[in-house]
């Protein structure tokens, strides 16, 4: 009987980790999907403040010459 206990224990152990391991999966799969949004944030500011500053360069360069 203590082996199957045994057996019993080591089930429930392997059924825990693969359940962390699975929710720590989730975790990372979430996080690198919040960066990636993030990333597509950071570049259309960037698009839009490139084009302020070549704005901005223009209208100097037309008062200017």
């Amino acid at each position: 009987m203590s082996q199957e206990t045994s057996r019993s224990e080591q089930v429930i152990e392997g059924y825990k980790k693969h359940k962390l391991a699975a929710s720590a999966l989730a975790g990372i799969h979430e996080l690198i999907q919040s960066f990636e949004q993030e990333r597509v944030v950071d570049r259309s500011l960037a698009v839009i403040g490139l084009l302020g500053i070549l704005l901005l360069v223009g209208i100097s360069a037309y008062f200017l010459l």
